[in-house]
């Protein structure tokens, strides 16, 4: 009866040393579990930062997208004021051209003119009595 004692009392020293590691390896465990936890948690909120960086990203995208083409649009309507302006300049430098042409050519017609005027006074004066 005393050796079944012994033996008993043998049996529960182990499973007393079992559950004390038992324990143990159970506070190390939750340990760990509170350190995933702050892990998770960490990490929920980097990802919550990064996606509000995300939205303020695209945000600011879609922003410099609207006044590329505001700036864009802006461009092409000066480009077409522009094209309109060269061609009406060019126009106007072609007409003032024809007028000049058609000023030179009256005042070549009129210096002619003009000359057969003169030799016609000369020859009229060379007529006239007392002329040298």
């Amino acid at each position: 009866m005393l050796q079944d004692l012994d033996s008993l009392a043998e049996r529960i020293r182990q499973l007393v040393g079992l559950t004390r590691q038992l324990q143990a390896e159970r506070t190390s465990l939750q340990a760990r579990v509170r350190q995933v936890e702050q892990e998770i948690a960490g990490l929920k909120d980097q990802r919550a930062g990064e996606h509000k960086e995300f939205t303020l990203m695209s945000e600011r995208i879609a922003r410099h997208s609207q006044e590329i083409e505001d700036v864009q649009s802006e461009a092409q309507a000066a480009r077409g004021a522009l094209d309109r302006q060269l061609l009406e300049q060019q126009a106007q430098s072609e007409a003032l051209r024809l007028r000049a042409e058609h000023s030179e050519a009256n005042c070549q017609r009129l210096r002619s003119v003009a000359g057969g005027a003169q030799q016609q006074i000369d020859l009229i004066l060379m007529r006239l009595p007392g002329a040298e």
